[in-house]
C-alpha cells in the first residue's frame, strides 16, 4: 500500500506562491528592477507578509533561482531517464540549458545570474551535473585528471556559453559545439563527441 502524500500547510503553499512571484517579476523585470513590493503583489498576499518568509530581496531571489534550477533539473533527468550513456547525459543537461537561453532568455538570465555566486545553488543543482560525469568515468567514457578539475572546466564552459548566447555574440549551432567541447575536454574522441553532440534532445514533460 502506497503512502498518502501529505498536503503541503498554508506556510508551505504561501512561501511557494512567494517563490513563483519572484521568478515571474525578476525574469520579467530583472534582478535590478524587481521589487518585494512587487513580488508580494503577484503572489497576492500583504507586503509584511514578505518577511515572515524572507529578510531581503536578494534571499528569495537565490531561493527562487535555485527552486527553479532543482525543479529544471529533475525534469531534465526524467527525460533521459532511459539513457544508460553518461555521455549522452552529460550532453543532453548542458545542451537544455543552453536552449533555455535561447527560448527563455529572460528565466535563463536570472538563474545565470545566481549560479555565479549562490552556495545555495552549488550544493542543490550541481550534484546532477557530478552524477553524469561520476557516471560517464564508471563507463569509461571520461578520462579527466580529476574530478574537481573537471566539474570547474563543465559548469564554467556552460556559463560562458549561456552567457554567449544571452548576449547574442552566438546563434543555435554554438549549442551542439560547445556540448562537443566539453566531451572532448572530459577525454572523448572528437567524432564520438561530434556526434553525440548532435543527436536530438528528448522531450520533456510539459512539451
Amino acid at each position: 500500500m502506497s503512502t498518502p502524500k501529505s498536503t503541503p500547510s498554508k506556510r508551505d503553499r504561501t512561501r511557494r506562491q512567494l517563490l513563483d512571484a519572484a521568478v515571474k517579476v525578476f525574469a520579467a523585470h530583472g534582478v535590478e528592477a524587481g521589487t518585494i513590493q512587487e513580488i508580494t503583489a503577484v503572489a497576492g498576499v500583504a507586503n509584511g507578509t514578505f518577511y515572515n518568509y524572507f529578510q531581503t530581496k536578494e534571499e528569495i531571489m537565490e531561493a527562487a533561482a535555485v527552486a527553479v534550477g532543482v525543479d529544471y533539473c529533475k525534469r531534465i533527468a526524467a527525460s533521459y531517464a532511459h539513457i544508460p550513456d553518461g555521455a549522452e547525459r552529460m550532453s543532453i543537461g548542458g545542451r537544455r540549458y543552453m536552449v533555455m537561453a535561447l527560448e527563455q532568455p529572460e528565466l535563463a538570465r536570472f538563474m545565470i545570474s545566481v549560479a555565479g555566486f549562490s552556495p545555495v545553488w552549488a550544493v542543490q543543482v550541481e550534484p546532477f551535473i557530478r552524477a553524469d560525469l561520476t557516471l560517464g568515468i564508471k563507463q569509461k567514457r571520461f578520462h579527466i585528471a580529476s574530478v574537481p578539475a573537471a566539474m570547474d572546466m563543465i559548469t564554467g564552459t556552460n556559463y560562458a556559453a549561456i552567457n554567449s548566447l544571452l548576449a547574442g555574440k552566438a546563434g543555435k549551432s554554438h549549442v551542439a559545439a560547445v556540448s562537443a567541447s566539453i566531451l572532448r575536454g572530459l577525454g572523448m574522441a572528437p567524432k564520438d563527441a561530434d556526434e553525440i553532440a548532435r543527436r536530438p534532445l528528448p522531450p520533456m514533460a510539459g512539451e
